[in-house]
């Protein structure tokens, strides 16, 4: 029995000995410096349940110290987390500081000899925050490096949104702690837009009354300075007619409905609505390639009474394509003519921008403009 456990014990220690043998190498020292390190250390064999390597480096004031050693993955990963950790308003592994400690880990046999692990050891960069902040400034603590906080304010008038991201923090993943922010006026009254309205050239009170409401609403809820607003009406019926519309630089009223129609006799009378042709008209000479190079959002209101004579699919993807948030009012005058919405769908893209105007609905202007102001106010920033 006794010579039983006997081989049984040499066995357990000839285990242990091939088991070290394969384990880990790291170096391990304890010196002033990594070039003291690289002289007094010596390459070990770690613990079955030491599977990395660790360097510790610690700084108090103008005293270092290097420590090097075997260590289990799950405490030196704990430890060198906390090279993020904040202290008086810095991380705690910073080459800046004179107090210091930083940590690495690594598993490769040896990976630890030459291994100084200072603040700038393995440190990924965030991306640069923008040098010309437009409408305000921007002061960043240690430019775009691991741990740098980026402090925004804006100039007088405006308004930082998102309105809690007064403060950015490059985080050791390479990321800021948020996306950046812009200064903008606030939303609405403020809104950096286009608006040309489409109209059919043959008017009706119930039309009126919806575009009336529209322009009220609008009127109250943003800015009219130039800067922030224009608008362009295109009139069209079987033709676009650019004598009787109103373009971004005329010096007509901008109000809906101000212009004058084509009257009995201008024009040739036609029941035919080509809507497909005025949606080519605005892309050609209107929201034009020159004109979408400007920062104001390009917006579309296409008003008519009677379905198009012509596809409209190609031409409204087209606008939809180059940005343009587009909707349609159709004013149903005659309940004999069925309602193609599928052709509404293709004008304006989504269900919630067609607006549909009968006997009874007088507040469609109104929650048109709504939903206006409330989809222009979801990015203030803009391009």
């Amino acid at each position: 029995m006794f010579s039983m456990l006997v081989a049984v014990f040499q066995a357990s220690l000839l285990l242990m000995f091939l088991c070290n043998a394969q384990g880990l190498k790291c170096w391990e020292c304890s010196a002033s410096s990594n070039e003291g390190c690289s002289k007094t250390g010596r390459l070990v064999t770690c613990q079955n349940n030491q599977d990395v390597c660790a360097t510790v480096v610690r700084r108090n004031f103008f005293i270092q110290r290097i420590w090097k050693q075997c260590k289990q993955k799950q405490a030196c990963e704990n430890d060198r987390r906390q090279n993020l950790d904040k202290y008086g308003g810095r991380h705690q592994c910073n080459d800046n500081l004179f107090s210091s400690v930083c940590c690495c880990c690594c598993d490769k046999d040896s990976c630890n000899v030459a291994e100084s692990c200072t603040a700038n050891t393995n440190q990924q960069t965030c991306s640069l925050p923008m040098n010309n902040f437009r409408n305000g400034r921007v002061y960043c603590t240690n430019g775009n490096k691991i741990g740098s906080q980026c402090y925004y304010s804006c100039n007088s008038g405006y308004y930082l949104n998102p309105s809690d991201s007064t403060t950015l923090q490059c985080k050791g993943n390479g990321q800021w702690s948020s996306p950046e922010p812009c200064c903008a006026h606030p939303c609405p009254p403020y809104a950096p837009f286009d608006l040309v309205v489409l109209m059919n050239r043959r008017s009706d009170e119930r039309y009126n009354k919806a575009l009336n409401a529209f322009g009220n609403l609008a009127y109250e809820g943003w800015s009219m300075d130039p800067k922030h607003y224009r608008e362009a009406r295109i009139i069209f019926g079987d033709v676009v007619y650019p004598e009787f519309s109103k373009f971004f630089n005329d010096t007509k009223s901008a109000r809906p409905g101000a212009q004058r129609h084509p009257a009995e006799g201008d024009v040739a009378d036609s029941a035919v609505v080509n809507v497909g042709d005025a949606l080519r008209y605005v892309s050609e000479h209107v929201y034009t390639k020159a004109h979408r190079s400007l920062v104001h959002k390009d917006v579309l209101v296409v008003s008519i009474d009677r379905n198009s004579n012509d596809d409209v699919k190609e031409a409204a993807q087209a606008l939809r394509d180059d940005g343009v948030l587009t909707y349609v009012i159709f004013i149903n005058l005659y309940d004999h003519v069925p309602l193609d919405m599928e052709q509404l769908l293709d004008i304006a893209g989504e269900p919630e921008h067609v607006f549909v105007v009968g006997e009874s609905d007088t507040n469609i202007g109104t929650k048109l403009a709504k939903e206006l102001i409330t989809h222009l106010c979801q990015d203030v920033c803009g391009p």
